[in-house]
C-alpha cells in the first residue's frame, strides 16, 4: 500500500506529526494472531451457551406439555420433579463447561500474579 505523502512541508502542520499508515501495519498486524485467539475463544463459548439455552427452551416446552396432559395432582409433582433435577444437572453441567471454556481467556490460571500482591506478614493487622 502506498503512503500519500504530506501536504505541507510546514513542521507545525498537522499533517508533518501524523502518522502515516504505514506507521500503524506493523502493530496491527502482530496484534492479529491474539485477536483472532480471542475471538474464538469468544465464538466457541456463545455457542456452547446458545446450544445450551436452545436445550432448555425445548425442556420448558416438554414441562408445559406434561403439565397440560396431567390428569392427577401426581403426576404434576412427578413432571415438577423430574423437570426441576433435571435442569438442576443441566445447570451444573453447563456452568463445568462454560468454566473450561472461559479458562482459556486467563493465560496463566485464576491467581496465578496474585502472590505478588498478597499482603506480608508485617502489613497484616494484628487481631486484637
Amino acid at each position: 500500500m502506498r503512503v500519500q505523502p504530506a501536504i505541507a512541508k510546514d513542521s507545525r502542520s498537522l499533517a508533518s506529526f501524523w502518522p502515516s499508515v504505514s506507521d500503524w501495519c506493523t502493530p496491527a498486524m502482530s496484534w492479529s494472531a491474539a485477536n483472532e485467539s480471542a475471538h474464538r475463544a469468544w465464538v466457541d463459548l456463545a455457542a456452547e451457551w446458545q446450544t445450551f439455552v436452545g436445550r432448555r427452551l425445548n425442556e420448558d416446552l416438554h414441562l408445559f406439555q406434561e403439565l397440560s396432559a396431567a390428569k392427577a395432582p401426581e403426576e404434576v409433582w412427578n413432571a415438577w420433579s423430574r423437570f426441576w433435577q433435571k435442569a438442576a444437572g443441566d445447570y451444573g453441567a453447563e456452568y463445568s463447561a462454560i468454566a473450561k471454556l472461559a479458562a482459556c481467556f486467563t493465560p496463566h490460571g485464576v491467581g496465578a500474579d496474585t502472590a505478588s500482591h498478597a499482603p506480608t506478614g508485617a502489613t497484616q493487622p494484628k487481631a486484637a
